[in-house]
């Protein structure tokens, strides 16, 4: 999986290989950069719940309209933001159940963006909707 990153001066584009597990109660998500292993993105979905647990972070759906793009096979992905609000805090990540995670934004760190293949389109149009 292709990841836009963007944090300094020039966006950086890097390779993760993306696992997946089903659990009884969760949906796992694990994105390993091919190069840096310590490059290492957990996300959890609960089932059950609109919630979605990333660090020590607990996010949940919000009310806004969902993402979508035709250029992502009409997938739908929600929008997740922290209980804990912070002006550091990350968020919103866009997520859906069938693809993963789209997009992480983070204002003092890294926004990531993950497509299976770069589009500077969408990517522009994905970041857009982040800072809505």
């Amino acid at each position: 999986m292709n990841a836009i990153i963007f944090f300094g001066a020039e966006p950086k584009n890097e390779k993760f290989n993306l696992t997946f597990k089903k659990t009884e109660n969760t949906l796992n998500f694990k994105y390993v950069n091919h190069i840096d292993t310590t490059k290492t993105i957990a996300i959890n979905k609960i089932i059950d719940a609109d919630t979605l647990l990333f660090g020590f972070d607990k996010f949940v759906k919000t009310s806004k309209k969902p993402f979508t793009n035709d250029e992502l096979q009409g997938l739908v992905f929600d929008y997740y933001d922290t209980l804990d609000y912070a002006d550091d805090a990350t968020g919103p990540i866009l997520f859906s159940e069938k693809y993963g995670l789209l997009a992480i934004n983070n204002v003092y760190g890294p926004t990531i963006i993950f497509l299976d293949k770069k589009n500077d389109y969408l990517t522009e149009h994905i970041i857009d909707n982040l800072n809505e």
